[in-house]
């Protein structure tokens, strides 16, 4: 007996467990995307209703660093921390995707003093460790020393700002004079040929031992090793396998215990997304943009150009069927009565309304929400 179903289908099984195995050995050209998902036969209305309620009061009956084990919370980068300490920061990581970096609203097009696009600048700032994932390299060498030597026909020092600690991969995509001009520079580059893994699964392992590094320095507090974050840049506006195999990234990560009190999301200058686990835990999200309003304008310098999630958000259960969803904060709130899955009610285009989200769910969803910019 599996844990909320009653029987097995075994042909959908076999198909789910087929296109696991492909995605992790790089095969497919097409791909196959499991969006239904659902292997297991739901339980009944009754069973459900009884299955959350017990889930939730497992949640509420704990203390504690256990209660706090139970909540997982999402608090945006975009907005400004109360503290100037960086030891007493949750670490935080930025791998970036080999995905073209466009500055779609970048204010000082056409201005010498060049700067990254808002959201890639934002999270380069909120950063302690950054990767360049193989080819990813190549976009930040394009968006930085390439752009800098078009405008000043030499290197300036703004463009040797932007160095990425660490490149990884099977660097089959890394172009040789980008590789000579960081390796000049001290950045380690680091071949990795072993194919069962992406190339994004190689840049969160060197995450994985970068953290592990971390929690064995005594100075660094307790709380910062629980609330690391890791942001990936690029999972968006490429092929649509590659953003679904980002996304599985997502789940697959999310489960070994380095990331499991870790936020890690998905980012690009639109859009973001990031996986909400299911009951026990409680999901607390807060963005930057709740209805449209900046919920950190107090911090903000006038006339300053500034980016975040929100207002308009979703729930998507691609990780399969969600039976039962609870949530405070939405315009339209869910109320666990009816199911989210594909071919079933998706809740797209729906609207943060308050600067605390929460969720309770049977399955894990992934949460989206556009990214805006405002001055």
């Amino acid at each position: 007996m599996i844990d909320g179903c009653d029987t097995l289908d075994v042909t959908t099984s076999f198909v789910t467990i087929i296109v696991v195995y492909l995605g992790r050995t790089l095969l497919p050209v097409i791909a196959l995307i499991p969006f239904k998902g659902r292997c297991f036969k739901p339980l009944r209305i009754s069973q459900r209703t009884r299955f959350m309620r017990e889930k939730m009061a497992a949640s509420a009956s704990t203390d504690g660093d256990r209660e706090d084990h139970l909540v997982h919370r999402y608090d945006s980068p975009f907005l400004s921390s109360d503290s100037n300490d960086q030891k007493s920061l949750p670490p935080a990581a930025l791998i970036i995707l080999n995905t073209p970096i466009i500055n779609h609203n970048n204010p000082n097009k056409g201005v010498e003093s060049y700067e990254l696009p808002g959201v890639l600048n934002a999270l380069w700032q909120s950063s302690s460790y950054r990767i360049c994932a193989d080819g990813g390299a190549n976009r930040l060498y394009e968006a930085t020393v390439a752009s800098h030597e078009a405008l000043h026909s030499q290197e300036t020092a703004s463009s040797r700002s932007f160095l990425p600690d660490l490149i990884t991969g099977d660097l089959d995509s890394l172009l040789p004079h980008v590789q000579e001009f960081y390796e000049h520079r001290g950045v380690p580059i680091v071949r990795i040929e072993d194919q069962d893994y992406h190339d994004l699964d190689k840049a969160l392992m060197a995450v994985e031992n970068w953290l592990d590094e971390r929690d064995s320095t005594n100075d660094i507090p307790t709380v910062s090793k629980l609330k690391s974050k890791v942001f990936i840049y690029g999972g968006f506006g490429g092929r649509f396998d590659q953003e679904m195999g980002c996304i599985n990234a997502l789940f697959v990560w999310g489960q070994r215990r380095k990331f499991r009190h870790t936020s890690m999301a998905l980012y690009g200058e639109e859009t973001c997304a990031f996986i909400l686990p299911a009951l026990p835990k409680t999901c607390e999200v807060r963005i930057r943009f709740p209805n449209g309003d900046d919920a950190n304008s107090s911090n903000n310098a006038k006339g300053q150009y500034i980016v975040g999630e929100g207002p308009t958000c979703g729930l998507i259960p691609l990780g399969g069927r969600c039976d039962e969803v609870i949530t405070t904060g939405l315009k339209w709130n869910l109320d666990g009565n009816l199911p989210l899955e594909f071919g079933g009610l998706v809740s797209s285009s729906n609207r943060v309304i308050n600067e605390l989200v929460t969720v309770k769910s049977s399955s894990a969803l992934v949460f989206t929400a556009e990214i805006i910019t405002k001055r």
